[in-house]
């Protein structure tokens, strides 16, 4: 879904997309003997890199929480809109374990989504963004219309229906990213997830993780607007 919703946003042409860029520190820092001064350094020269980018135009970054909470620091909080798009975890893990059997919590990336949440609210002092992927995928233009609104810029409506392909950034990893290579909008769930189907660690990793979910859609677009009675 997060990879989707990176395709839309480069569909309107007006963004520069950078998809998971840290992925590549993350990776170095965990299963090699890369030293976390090395890991901040490039960390640093790279967010430097797109912060310049952002001078000449919008620039969107799509990453996971999980690569970037070590070395994230105040200038990208204070120089971005902080947005959270987060999916259930009865979609999102059994999604996860169909690539990675041997996932581990961190993978899974609820924890440090939380945690990256909540530093952000902290150091900003602004609740960030939060869209839910599932409000997205049934109401895709009615959630894209807020995003851009809070942004103060034009939803770009006809963004929402882009070609089949994949991304530069996603060569090393397009079998993450097959479902939305192959996409050209947003779709609702086409069936249900059954849950018996799975291992009982898949289902024991969603029931521990879903209150996680269920306190950061409190804070997403389709909660805000339906509380503040705004369709």
């Amino acid at each position: 879904m997060s990879t989707a919703f990176e395709k839309m946003v480069a569909n309107r042409g007006d963004f520069l997309v950078f998809g998971e860029p840290y992925c590549q520190i993350y990776l170095k820092y965990r299963e090699a003997n890369y030293s976390k001064i090395a890991a901040v350094s490039e960390f640093e020269v790279l967010t430097k890199g797109i912060l310049a980018a952002s001078k000449t135009k919008n620039v969107f970054v799509k990453e996971m929480a999980h690569h970037v909470i070590d070395y994230i620091d105040g200038d990208l909080i204070e120089n971005s809109v902080n947005t959270f798009l987060i999916r259930h975890p009865q979609f999102s893990v059994p999604s996860l374990y169909k690539i990675l059997d041997n996932y581990t919590d961190e993978e899974a990336g609820f924890e440090k989504q939380l945690q990256l949440f909540e530093w952000v609210r902290a150091k900003s002092g602004r609740v960030p963004i939060v869209i839910d992927g599932e409000i997205l995928r049934q109401s895709p233009a009615t959630v894209v219309k807020g995003y851009f609104d809070a942004l103060g810029l034009d939803p770009m409506l006809e963004a929402l229906n882009w070609n089949e392909g994949s991304r530069q950034d996603w060569v090393s990893r397009e079998a993450w990213h097959r479902q939305a290579i192959n996409s050209t909008k947003f779709l609702p769930n086409s069936t249900a997830i059954d849950l018996d189907m799975y291992p009982a660690r898949v289902r024991e990793t969603v029931e521990r993780f879903a209150p996680i979910y269920e306190h950061m859609r409190s804070f997403s677009i389709h909660e805000v607007r339906k509380r503040a009675g705004t369709p």
